[in-house]
């Protein structure tokens, strides 16, 4: 549930569910409930609405900390079985740290190699 490709796969799975009617359900892993403190209102009004359409809504720290995206992170490999990450090759940052952790609990793991996309 975080901004750019998190909202866009979340609404392509509502899209899915809804009417297309594919037996497939979306569960929103939400790191704290101020998340989106920061953000602006489109965005928000976005969010809010996916959060609202979603089968199941699960808030993974109850306040902002330093590492309460990264619980939220390892909190959706852990009920996984495939990772699918966008990923621009960057060693740092919340999607590299996530697929080291999948790669680490032998969750298969498919990247879309941002780096390849003309």
């Amino acid at each position: 549930m975080a901004l750019g490709v998190d909202l866009d796969f979340a609404e392509i799975v509502l899209k899915l569910r809804d009417k297309k009617h594919y037996p497939i359900t979306l569960e929103c892993a939400v790191p704290c409930p101020n998340q989106t403190l920061k953000w602006s209102e489109a965005d928000k009004i976005r969010y809010n609405s996916i959060l609202q359409r979603a089968d199941y809504v699960n808030v993974i720290s109850k306040y902002y900390s330093f590492d309460c995206m990264l619980k939220r992170n390892r909190y959706m490999v852990d009920k996984s079985n495939l990772l699918i990450a966008v990923y621009n090759g960057v060693k740092t940052g919340g999607t590299h740290y996530t697929i080291d952790y999948a790669n680490k609990k032998n969750i298969k793991t498919e990247i879309i190699d941002l780096c390849k996309i003309n």
